[in-house]
């Protein structure tokens, strides 16, 4: 069994997706996006093929389908003007299809828009800012009585000095957007958070219905990034459309994105989450469970919830989710744990040892405190320890430094990992972690030291946890 961790706060969440939070009458959904390019064939060139799944959700066979794909400049701008289209026909309830577009002389693209329509009238409109990004389903109505700005195309201007670009925003609601901001997120090959900056957006506002290109700088930004995301927030911007979002990436791993959070109404306690899974492993796998953390402003958790795939998930297959979260109360940030189990024809073959450890809990004092809570060990021989921190302190602390060192039964040193926590903490704050070591499988107990940062008056000053704390392992 192989667990993953993924942890999301609510002003640095991927991307923005209030697109994928009002999809409850989307009838068709589009996901599984790809696309090749030939440079030269022999009756054309720039030869794009896009491929892409669609599925009937609903309870109703639907009939002439048709799919109209455009595919967009960097700022949004249509880039062909006799979009290609594809004939899909009927439809029935539940029914998935491949669908595959040809399209010739499209030059680079930074985004696509998808229309679906069928029934002959009926119309569901998708859309990625990004060339290899997964479809959002697009906002039909406007928003009344709330301001909801989305991110529509994006264009890096090349600068060695500063990073900057034009981002083109559009206001889905009926009211004026006030405290506009652009979130920029850096990541590296492996799309892992590098950097983020935030500022104001142009004049800070933008009047409900309207549509605005507005140029962006950062003067400093990593150097060695690898890809990034530019998300828009204002002062309406709700918990469940800022932590939205987030694409897949192109690594060997079990992975949920585009996940959406929508409430039947901002008073509700019950949370309606869509998204996507993804199988990036060459061979099949099933039992595949996110585990949804929900916590506060303080990272402390107030729910979780998880949700099974059911059946398995083929290599490479990208599948629709979607569940209901009951009595949640309101909720700042999220964190994610995927589990699953890779089908190998051989059940139990090669299972490496698990050790189960007994969970920690905080002494309350006034001090740094780190426990762990749970471990899980994967099939890769590696072991995931889900831990905890709390700050104790009356100041801030950062870069919480956690060495921990795992011992087989004879007392000797069988592997040791370490794991920092970067973000500031302020006093009374707990926040949760997971930790990977390598090769721990059937470890006999453990141990571990921390270090952090205390922040006092503006200034830093660097202070030694050494506690060894010895588990209890059953």
């Amino acid at each position: 069994m192989k667990i993953h961790a993924i942890s999301a706060a609510l002003i640095l969440a991927y991307a923005f997706g209030a697109y994928a939070a009002d999809d409850d009458t989307y009838k068709i959904h589009v996901y599984g996006w790809s696309y090749g390019r030939e440079r030269k064939t022999v009756t054309s060139s720039n030869r794009v093929t896009a491929n892409f799944m669609i599925k009937n959700v609903s309870t109703e066979n639907l009939n002439d389908v048709t799919i109209t794909l455009t595919y967009n400049a960097g700022i949004g701008d249509k880039i062909d003007k006799q979009p290609p289209q594809k004939k899909v026909g009927p439809l029935k309830a539940g029914e998935a299809q491949k669908v595959q577009i040809v399209g010739d002389f499209i030059p680079v693209f930074g985004g696509y828009d998808i229309v679906v329509e069928y029934n002959g009238t009926k119309k569901e409109e998708w859309n990625s800012t990004q060339d290899i990004g997964q479809p959002n389903p697009k906002n039909g109505e406007p928003l009344h009585g709330v301001a909801n700005v989305v991110v529509v195309g994006k264009e890096l201007v090349p600068d060695r000095a500063a990073f900057r670009g034009t981002v083109r925003v559009r206001n889905d609601g009926t009211v004026e957007a006030h405290n506009l901001k652009f979130v920029i997120t850096w990541f590296d090959a492996k799309k892992q958070k590098i950097g983020d900056f935030s500022g104001k957006l142009g004049t800070g506002s933008l009047a409900g219905g309207t549509e605005d290109t507005i140029p962006f700088t950062c003067a400093k930004f990593p150097r060695n990034y690898a890809g990034y995301e530019i998300n828009a927030l204002c002062d309406d911007t709700s918990a469940e459309a800022a932590l939205s979002g987030g694409d897949f990436t192109t690594a060997e791993e079990v992975e949920f994105a585009k996940i959406a959070f929508k409430r039947p109404d901002p008073k509700s306690t019950e949370l309606k989450v869509n998204g996507q899974v993804r199988n990036g492993f060459k061979i099949p796998v099933d039992q595949v469970k996110l585990t949804v953390i929900f916590m506060n402003a303080k990272k402390k958790e107030i729910k979780r919830y998880t949700h099974e795939v059911k059946g398995q998930l083929k290599a490479g297959e990208i599948q629709p989710v979607e569940f209901t979260v009951k009595d949640l109360p309101n909720y700042d940030a999220f964190e994610q744990a995927v589990n699953y189990n890779k089908v190998t024809g051989e059940p139990g073959a090669n299972k490496p040892a698990s050790t189960k450890i007994t969970a920690g809990a905080f002494q309350n004092t006034k001090d740094v405190e780190v426990i762990f809570t749970a471990s899980d060990t994967n099939d890769d021989k590696s072991v995931s320890l889900a831990g905890a921190m709390r700050n104790g302190k009356s100041a801030p602390v950062k870069d919480v430094a956690i060495q921990v060192t795992f011992t087989k039964a004879d007392g000797s040193t069988l592997i040791t990992a370490e794991k920092t926590l970067t973000d500031v903490s302020k006093p009374g704050e707990e926040r949760n972690f997971v930790m990977k070591a390598p090769n721990a499988a059937g470890f006999a107990s453990y141990t571990y030291k921390f270090k952090f940062t205390e922040l006092k008056d503006g200034a830093s000053a660097t202070a030694a946890k050494v506690d060894e704390v010895e588990s209890t392992t059953k």
